[in-house]
């Protein structure tokens, strides 16, 4: 017998859920230009390109300029998490963290896609087209199997954002989602409870 879709919402990140760090983020493939400007380059600019020194999550002076460059966000990071409140529970290697590095590991929209739960499991749809392209192209992003997730929270007591949904996990953590369209977050956590 076949997978049974339950239920499908849009949503975007939560203000404030982090972006994971670049060592847990695996490295983007090259485009195309990249690659034939790679092999245009003679042999010894071909080696610096693909150095650990131009590289943030390898080098030393690289990550220093990076960090220096994120310092502004963190300051943004702070105004908003007092603004809507906290917005993901768990470190890096919780559920919650797993989700939201693999949403980033997906390379498509930074800060949305699609979630659906199943009669098996849940799992999240990134668009990975070009900004350009006006036919969205989704791909998987992550999964987990039912169980694994918890509860799906709507409207969680003390946060004012319309359509906020906090997806939690068996192991505590969890990560806030916001309904694209609010009026959909409730309905969207009904279905997928009525299920459990």
């Amino acid at each position: 017998m076949g997978e049974q879709l339950i239920a499908v919402c849009s949503f975007e990140l939560g203000p404030g859920v982090p972006r994971p760090p670049e060592e847990l983020l695996a490295p983007p493939p090259p485009s195309d230009l990249h690659r034939r400007i790679e092999e245009k380059l003679p042999e010894p600019l071909r080696r610096l390109a693909k150095s650990r020194l131009l590289d943030p999550r390898r080098s030393g002076p690289a990550a220093a300029a990076d960090a220096v460059d994120r310092l502004p966000d963190a300051v943004d990071e702070l105004g908003t998490r007092l603004m809507h409140g906290k917005s993901m529970e768990g470190g890096w290697q919780s559920a919650a963290g797993h989700f939201r590095v693999s949403l980033a590991n997906a390379r498509g929209s930074a800060t949305g896609g699609l979630i659906a739960v199943t009669d098996r499991r849940w799992l999240t749809l990134a668009d990975v087209s070009p900004p350009w392209q006006l036919t969205p192209v989704m791909r998987q992003a992550w999964e987990s199997p039912r169980p694994a997730v918890a509860a799906l929270r709507v409207n969680p007591r003390g946060v004012l954002q319309r359509g906020r949904m906090d997806l939690e996990f068996t192991d505590g953590s969890w990560v806030a989602l916001i309904a694209s369209v609010a009026a959909h977050a409730a309905p969207f956590a009904a279905e997928a409870a009525r299920y459990r």
